[in-house]
């Protein structure tokens, strides 16, 4: 083949992308990347979630000892429907205590917390750890949460 001839066959058969492909492209790769960082976003709310959740564990874990190594005879005037404050993030609890007969107490440590983006975890929307109007979603006349820990004290002979 001759040189010119050759040129002309390279520029024939040497193809591009077009305008409209790249912008085809451009679209779905931003598509794909939105994607990505709306799971990454996400995965980071829920990582946030779970060290609150185990915080909130912990310190109700703490409160149920604290109840636990109490007079007996004074749990329901020291810690029936008295909030508690937690430190390490932004939450507050509520202890309830029910005597169920002369040596038989059930006690319930409630926990709400609210995330960096706002959400509270629990019904104390204001985390003030009193129940408020509208605050009780399944009417039990308690705030629940996640983290509600539930045990019986017996009074020691």
């Amino acid at each position: 083949m001759s040189r010119l001839k050759q040129k002309r066959f390279l520029k024939s058969t040497a193809k591009g992308f077009s305008l409209a492909e790249l912008i085809v492209a451009a679209a779905i790769m931003s598509v794909v990347f939105a994607g990505i960082l709306m799971s990454y976003v996400r995965c980071m709310e829920l990582n946030e979630a779970s060290q609150n959740k185990s915080m909130a564990v912990k310190a109700a874990r703490s409160q149920m000892e604290l109840i636990r190594g109490s007079n007996y005879n004074t749990l329901v005037a020291n810690f029936n429907g008295v909030p508690f404050n937690v430190t390490g993030f932004v939450g507050r609890g509520v202890s309830y205590v029910t005597v169920l007969d002369a040596k038989n107490t059930r006690v319930i440590v409630s926990l709400s917390w609210q995330q960096k983006n706002g959400r509270v975890y629990g019904e104390d929307n204001n985390l003030n750890g009193v129940l408020n109007a509208g605050e009780d979603a399944n009417a039990d006349v308690m705030l629940n949460s996640p983290v509600d820990i539930t045990t019986r004290v017996y009074k020691r002979s």
